[in-house]
């Protein structure tokens, strides 16, 4: 069961894909122009978004690892670590942003502690973002050895956590510059060196999600609109570096988008994955029931479900009625036109007692052999006797050619017996009872139908 992330992308994906990327820039061209208009300041939305970001890029992490576990495919495991990264940094910034959790920040921050723990934060996943790229096409492609998983895991997530705290601690303990300027044009990016920098990487990340994948897998497709949500929010953050303004707000947006997308397309892999293991269990069900070369109810089947029905006749006040059919002379059948016309009779066979028993209770069972039993829930011994009668005479109307028949096609022998509300006999007691009525039936010519 292969999970969707590295399955070839299907049309309506890349479509739907298509269209999300064009949501995505005609907003940053509408919110461009307009980047610095102030807006009314929500001073609780700085702090939803973070927590936004932070929840959602976890989980992003831990499905990621465990795709990696699962799959064992090294750019999983990479791509968990560039999304884990996100988290820390995004908790740290929240951490150290001042007015949120105290009027300096928390940890002991320091005035651009908050500001250069955002540079860490988008440079850092458009890097490591470029890392799991390479990794997959230069490194290798194949999956990794199952000894080997645990120390990638460390590798790839915790490695980038750990670069997390580290950059942290350097924007905690060292007095950095301001990291940016505000800018004097909003149509145009700030003329600073950090923010270009920042800028670059993210856009050099889309353009190797796009070189390298070329959209060919669900991974691919979607994490090339991750990065370009990214890109868009940095894009409207270096437009607009003052807080409460249509860039401020619009880049949030894309903030929580940027590990949100891929959340959500990794929630609906486990609902496919699901509804797959679903249906596959449920066709393991079906399967399990039904016997393999004629596709009736099989002996495990009619056992189980038997004794339930007895049982509940008997509960209910209700006649059970049991019809054990025997095919006449197939031995001599097999003889004379070999193992597959015989297979394809008892096929013919139970096609036929299929279709005279029409109702979604009764049961059609191969019991054994070129023997069948038919469960007939509700059904006193006239009723059962009238279907006995279908069964034969739908048999005969098989047409097929028997040797030495004095029918002259292929028939069937019916041993009929009921049980009624206040019988005090056995399931087994009723099954023997058809049998005993089966094979007088053949004993008295066979291709007829006989009441116990």
């Amino acid at each position: 069961m292969e999970g969707i992330l590295i399955q070839h992308t299907t049309q309506r994906q890349l479509w739907f894909g298509a269209l999300t990327a064009l949501v995505i820039l005609l907003t940053l061209g509408i919110a461009a122009p307009h980047a610095n208009v102030a807006l009314p300041p929500v001073e609780p939305f700085m702090p939803m978004c973070a927590l936004t970001v932070f929840t959602t890029a976890s989980i992003a992490a831990f499905f990621l690892g465990a795709q990696f576990t699962v799959t064992r495919q090294p750019v999983l495991g990479a791509l968990g670590g560039a999304y884990a990264f996100t988290a820390l940094a995004v908790a740290l910034q929240l951490l150290t942003f001042p007015g949120v959790f105290a009027p300096h920040g928390l940890l002991g921050a320091r005035p651009q502690s908050a500001a250069w723990m955002w540079v860490f934060w988008h440079a850092g996943f458009p890097c490591f973002v470029m890392a799991a790229l390479f990794a997959r096409e230069r490194l290798t492609r194949a999956p990794v050895g199952a000894k080997e998983t645990r120390r990638w895991t460390l590798a790839r997530v915790g490695g980038p956590a750990i670069a997390a705290a580290l950059l942290c601690v350097l924007a905690l303990n060292v007095s950095l510059p301001p990291a940016f300027h505000p800018p004097r044009d909003a149509a145009v990016l700030p003329v600073n060196g950090i923010a270009l920098v920042v800028w670059i990487l993210n856009a050099l990340a889309l353009v190797a999600v796009l070189v390298t994948g070329r959209l060919r897998t669900t991974l691919d497709l979607w994490l090339a609109i991750a990065v370009l949500a990214c890109l868009t929010d940095t894009t409207l953050n270096l437009l607009s570096t003052n807080r409460f303004t249509v860039g401020w707000y619009v880049a949030r947006v894309f903030s929580m988008f940027t590990p949100g997308v891929l959340v959500c397309v990794l929630a609906w892999e486990v609902t496919m994955l699901y509804q797959q293991l679903f249906e596959a269990h449920a066709t393991l069900i079906r399967s399990s029931a039904r016997d393999g070369l004629t596709g009736a109810f099989n002996r495990s089947h009619f056992n189980d479900h038997f004794h339930t029905l007895f049982l509940q006749a008997r509960r209910q006040g209700e006649p059970l009625s049991l019809l054990m059919v025997d095919v006449d002379r197939f031995k001599a059948y097999n003889d004379a036109f070999g193992h597959v016309k015989g297979d394809a009779c008892l096929i013919a066979v139970a096609n036929a007692l299929a279709g005279a028993v029409r109702r979604p209770a009764d049961i059609v069972a191969r019991y054994g052999g070129e023997e069948f039993a038919i469960v007939l829930p509700n059904t006193g011994a006239r009723g059962a006797r009238v279907v006995a009668d279908e069964v034969r005479e739908a048999v005969l109307r098989l047409d097929l050619a028997m040797p030495d028949s004095p029918a002259g096609r292929v028939s069937v022998s019916v041993g009929c017996a009921t049980v009624s509300a206040d019988d005090l006999s056995t399931p087994d007691a009723l099954i023997e009872a058809a049998d005993a009525a089966l094979y007088r039936a053949k004993d008295a010519g066979r291709n007829r139908v006989v009441v116990a």
